[in-house]
């Protein structure tokens, strides 16, 4: 985390536009030539696991640099709407600096306060320390990209510690590494200025931690796991999508110490004191204020244009009409197109890879490389789940516990997004930022299953995965090229 700060305090203070530009082209020149160099040493096997993954995330923290650098802070965002506008992210950030306290009003009464305030107070910090070095203005607001930044290049090394916690090795650790680092998602989501990366470093973390309680069950591994999902919440309420993991371990141990329980009932203890006080002050002091719900989320009217509430729910469910295939961008009929996107899955699978603002009608030039994205996405996503069916299914060395809590945030997260593509019917709710646990949890299990499958059958089926991914990683870097510097 250092090395990323570091790295955004010195691209802050880049003092002319132009620099921005430069360093920006720097940065993803930097990433694609160690890919290269990574891609020799792999081919000749001069470089053990710890250097693979070492490449892999200076080469993510490049890739996420050179995004955040040649992308404006309005590009490709979602409710943030400006500094200078009468809500959204934005207006809350610029709210919290210029207050120095938090909303004093129903905070229903402008869009997006609603939200707890951790990522914004954060980034309300950053403009500080950005003013007393001297930023101001536009400057000023560009730098606070780089606060996602290093959240996304941190969630970047958590994933591959919690690789590691498992104990893979070789291609089941660096395959799932390559993917995260190169994944669509979390390059747009590391200049985004909402709460969504902020989010998910602190889920990943939560899942990091409950892995280390559960081989060490002590005071000082449950603490940083109660404040992980705290915390967590604290950015976004969604981020109790993390508990599932921990209760199912939590219960697993209590159940194996049923005879001298005791210890633990005071671990489970500390770990509420800490936990639930952290992850919903905000909403308490919402309710009792101004009778805000807890679980508050304001709906968008009928009437919008993005409204897809009169499709019927079987027809939102299991219609796969090839139509939708035929332009693999998430379709609004604002940007053009002849409908607004309605199936749910399409909608994940669409949004995954190029998020709304992604498509032919902003960017012309990735028609074709967005093409083979797409379908190589939906290739390796089903090889992925066949691969996670079978993992489950086996009988290996890994504990049942860690088995169900993965299957259980897996399941649980693609409920909740259902759930909220039916609850509130527009297009824009069915994104993959809603769903982000389900995707690094695939690809954990990508890793266990390659780790713990043996024989020709399953080297086959490695060699065909590491194939399609390779396609993905490339046509990633193709398309979000494109929109970075054409």
């Amino acid at each position: 985390m250092a090395v990323c700060i570091l790295l955004a305090l010195g691209c802050a203070l880049l003092p002319y536009p132009g620099l921005q530009v430069a360093a920006g082209w720097g940065a993803v020149g930097i990433g694609g030539g160690m890919g290269f160099i990574l891609l020799l040493l792999r081919i000749k096997k001069q470089i053990r696991d710890a250097g693979t993954t070492w490449f892999l995330w200076w080469i993510g923290t490049c890739i996420r640099l050179g995004f955040v650098l040649r992308m404006d802070y309005t590009d490709m965002q979602h409710d943030v709407w400006s500094f200078v506008s009468d809500g959204g992210h934005a207006r809350y950030i610029l709210y919290l600096f210029q207050e120095h306290h938090l909303p004093d009003f129903d905070v229903r009464s402008v869009w997006q306060f609603y939200h707890p305030p951790l990522h914004h107070l954060l980034c309300a910090g950053w403009m500080h320390l950005m003013t007393v070095l001297g930023l101001e203005d536009l400057p000023l607001y560009e730098s606070i990209q780089l606060v996602p930044f290093v959240w996304s290049s941190t969630a970047l090394m958590v994933f591959v510690q919690i690789l590691r916690e498992f104990g893979l090795k070789q291609r089941a650790l660096v395959l799932p590494a390559a993917i995260m680092a190169l994944h669509p998602t979390f390059i747009y989501l590391s200049g985004a200025l909402n709460n969504d990366i902020l989010s998910i470093l602190l889920m990943l973390t939560a899942l990091l931690f409950t892995i280390k309680w559960y081989k060490n069950p002590t005071l000082w591994n449950i603490i940083p796991l109660a404040l992980a999902i705290g915390l967590g919440m604290m950015a976004k309420l969604s981020a109790w999508l993390a508990a599932p993991a921990a209760a199912a371990v939590f219960i697993a141990v209590f159940i194996k110490h049923i005879k001298k329980p005791l210890p633990y009932l005071e671990q489970y203890g500390v770990f509420l004191l800490f936990c639930v006080p952290t992850a919903l002050w905000w909403e308490i002091r919402n309710y009792i204020r101004w009778g805000v719900p807890i679980t508050y989320i304001p709906m968008l009217s009928m009437e919008s244009e993005q409204y897809v509430g009169d499709h019927p729910t079987l027809e939102r469910l299991f219609d796969f009409s090839p139509f939708q295939f035929s332009y693999i961008y998430d379709c609004f009929t604002m940007y053009g197109q002849d409908y607004n996107e309605y199936n749910p899955l399409i909608g994940l699978m669409k949004t995954a890879v190029f998020d709304e603002y992604v498509n032919t009608y902003h960017t012309k030039h990735v028609a074709g490389f967005g093409e083979v994205l797409f379908w190589s996405q939906v290739v390796l996503a089903a090889l992925v789940l066949f691969c996670m069916i079978r993992f489950l299914v086996h009988r290996g060395t890994m504990k049942p516990s860690m088995k169900i809590g993965l299957l259980l945030t897996y399941i649980i997260t693609l409920g909740s997004y259902y759930s909220f593509c039916f609850t509130f019917p527009h297009t824009c709710t069915q994104s993959a930022r809603y769903a982000t646990p389900a995707l690094y949890v695939s690809l954990l299990f990508l890793g266990l299953w390659s780790m713990e499958m043996k024989g020709k059958p399953a080297a086959v089926l490695r060699w065909c995965i590491t194939g399609v991914a390779g396609v993905f990683m490339a046509a990633s870097l193709a398309v979000y090229g494109f929109m970075m510097f054409v």
